[in-house]
């Protein structure tokens, strides 16, 4: 649907057009539009879907005030890089939704205080997909006056919303003929009083009689008084300029979470992949781990089926068929003149790097008997006891060490593992 437009404007004229949203566009919904001179006069309005909007290089868009919410923030001073990540922080509690479904704008600090905007993102993309050749999204709200008290507005919309003295903002339905306030003006203004934060007085920024100003200042006992009308396209220009902006690159609080979340998209094939090649390396560490213990355990059977075979007694276990092979096998050696690794000679060569790091003096006396070692030691301090002990076993000797009254006594075997 289509409405009558005012007259042409000079090509060299370069006005300004600011669309307002009261919701999600579509293709089939007109949108208000107005455009501006130079020097911020409005020059022209109507009403237009999307794809005939005025041809405009400079689009602002106008959200309406209950679709974005106006919040004052005290933050300390700070890089303008380091503010998204304060803001996010100071409105985590109030923002319903989840963090990825909601847009924030940052205005200008004044004072030590931040007006922070938040929308929907998914609106927000909307609007730059219906219209693409929007510079700029302003919330209405942010655009209504505010000084000392609270200044109550009526949106575009036809309902109303009120701007604190901090510049925070919130929306109410529009008063009715009835002397009853909007449920919403009188739960925040009873939350103000609850907090002395009420407002010495409220400026009524729309058409109302005099009795309902009364009225209204009776009930509530806060003084309400006139104030000029207010509509957002007879804002001056530096009520544009000072807004927060949603599509400001600088602004855009809320697209640090989308960003994350882009990232993280961008990045899942190489991620799944990831997942997948450490899926194989557990499934490939668990096969060859059963491998392995199959191998030990087919090992362990052929070495009690070789002692089994060469009829060695008490080889029923893993650990006696290898004693038993063991002793088979220096049997063997023996009858054929032949050392074993258990012998007094190579097991005492086996130790005697060891036995070198022992005080002078300290060993006292030295017997073999039954594959082993006896030493007699004199007392010596614990830390060399240790390291003697430690170096022993590292050479393959197990060693078994008992105090006496002379010192100490130490049970010099070759290890089972290197037998």
């Amino acid at each position: 649907m289509r409405y009558k437009r005012a007259r042409r404007i000079p090509v060299n004229c370069r006005p300004m057009l600011r669309v307002f949203a009261a919701g999600f566009p579509n293709a089939e919904r007109p949108l208000r539009w107005v455009r501006y001179s130079p020097d911020g006069r409005p020059i022209a309005h109507g009403q237009d879907v999307p794809a005939h909007l005025p041809a405009d290089p400079n689009v602002e868009i106008m959200l309406a005030a209950h679709q974005a919410r106006l919040v004052a923030l005290a933050l300390p001073p700070m890089p303008r890089g380091r503010l998204a990540g304060a803001a996010r922080y100071a409105l985590e509690d109030q923002i319903a939704s989840a963090p990825g479904e909601s847009c924030i704008a940052l205005a200008k600090q004044a004072n030590g205080t931040s007006i922070a905007a938040i929308a929907s993102r998914a609106l927000i993309r909307a609007i730059e997909s219906h219209v693409p050749r929007a510079s700029r999204i302003v919330p209405e709200s942010a655009l209504a006056p505010h000084a000392e008290g609270w200044t109550w507005c009526r949106s575009a919309t036809g309902d109303g919303f009120v701007r604190r003295a901090d510049g925070s903002a919130f929306v109410v339905t529009q008063a009715g003929a009835t002397d009853e306030l909007p449920m919403e003006f009188r739960a925040s203004l009873d939350a103000a009083k609850r907090t002395h934060d009420a407002p010495s007085r409220v400026h009524v920024a729309f058409s109302v009689d005099a009795a309902q100003l009364a009225r209204w200042s009776q009930v509530s006992g806060i003084a309400f008084v006139p104030a000029p009308a207010w509509r957002w396209e007879d804002a001056p220009a530096a009520a544009f300029a000072g807004v927060p902006d949603f599509l400001s690159d600088a602004d855009k609080l809320g697209d640090t979470t989308a960003n994350r979340e882009g990232i993280v998209r961008a990045f899942r094939p190489a991620l799944l992949l990831c997942g997948l090649a450490l899926a194989l390396y557990v499934a490939g560490l668990g096969v060859q781990w059963s491998y392995l213990v199959f191998e030990n355990w087919r090992l362990s059977r052929a070495l009690v089926s070789e002692a089994a075979a060469a009829q060695l007694t008490d080889a029923a276990t893993l650990a006696a068929a290898i004693t038993a092979i063991a002793r088979r096998n220096a049997e063997v050696r023996h009858h054929a003149m032949k050392t074993v690794s258990t012998d007094a000679l190579p097991l005492l060569a086996r130790a005697a790097p060891a036995l070198d790091a022992l005080p002078p003096g300290t060993l006292r006396s030295a017997r073999y008997a039954g594959d082993a070692w006896t030493l007699e030691l004199g007392k010596m301090d614990a830390p060399t006891l240790s390291r003697v002990t430690r170096s022993l076993a590292a050479s393959g000797v197990e060693t078994l060490s008992a105090p006496t009254q002379a010192g100490t006594r130490m049970r010099l075997a070759l290890s089972p593992m290197a037998r």
